[in-house]
């Protein structure tokens, strides 16, 4: 673990450099973004934000694996994290003409959660929504008591997830084949990363999809005392 851990700092140091020399670099040429060089400057700065978002997975599930993340839990008001995650999510909805919209009861009770960490699961639930919705699909995230949980839910009105591979969405590295043209680009770990986050507040996540339909994710966590 200690390995894993050094090593992802090595990488990540000059990482930080290359990704704020190219933005800077960008920033004094302000080449033409359909230009040779624009093309290239904005593909060094993305392929090097996906590197560094890889590698904070990575290192965040190997602290998983070895049972070191430890969550701060208090009393969460979820409303109000899915009032924080919808205006962080609203740059990469609207940059795809997404929808994305909210539907919340007039109160709902606290959760007892890791707020950080709420935050990280609802955000990765959303992107993953807008990532396989087409442009101008919809977007929701919902919530509601039930019993001495509360369920949380995102759904989006994507392609949906074959039957045959919805047990397996939850595995690390595995990617799903959503739009018949082969596996998705990505790292494979963030449902695996959020169903492990949901499982240390002592709560479930599952799903519910219709190819052609859409996918809800749901999940559940435990309402804090009074």
């Amino acid at each position: 673990m200690e390995f894993i851990s050094v090593t992802t700092h090595e990488l990540k140091t000059p990482l930080t450099a290359i990704i704020a020399s190219a933005e800077l670099l960008n920033g004094e040429l302000q080449p033409d973004k359909k230009s040779v060089s624009g093309r290239l400057i904005q593909s060094i700065i993305r392929n090097a934000h996906s590197i560094d978002e890889r590698l904070s997975l990575f290192s965040e599930m190997s602290m998983l694996l070895a049972g070191d993340l430890q969550l701060q839990l208090e009393a969460v008001d979820i409303g109000q994290v899915i009032h924080d995650v919808a205006i962080r999510s609203y740059p990469t909805t609207r940059s795809r003409s997404q929808s994305l919209a909210m539907d919340l009861p007039d109160s709902l009770p606290p959760v007892k959660a890791d707020r950080q960490y709420l935050e990280e699961i609802l955000l990765a639930l959303v992107a993953n929504a807008s990532k396989f919705t087409p442009e101008r699909g919809k977007i929701k995230v919902g919530a509601r008591q039930d019993g001495q949980s509360l369920m949380v839910q995102v759904s989006d009105t994507g392609m949906g997830i074959p039957a045959e591979e919805q047990e397996r969405v939850f595995q690390p590295y595995y990617q799903v084949n959503r739009n018949g043209k082969g596996k998705q680009a990505g790292s494979g770990l963030g449902l695996a990363i959020t169903k492990a986050l949901v499982e240390l507040h002592e709560g479930k996540i599952w799903l519910k999809s219709t190819v052609g339909q859409g996918t809800t994710f749901i999940f559940s966590l435990p309402i804090a005392q009074r």
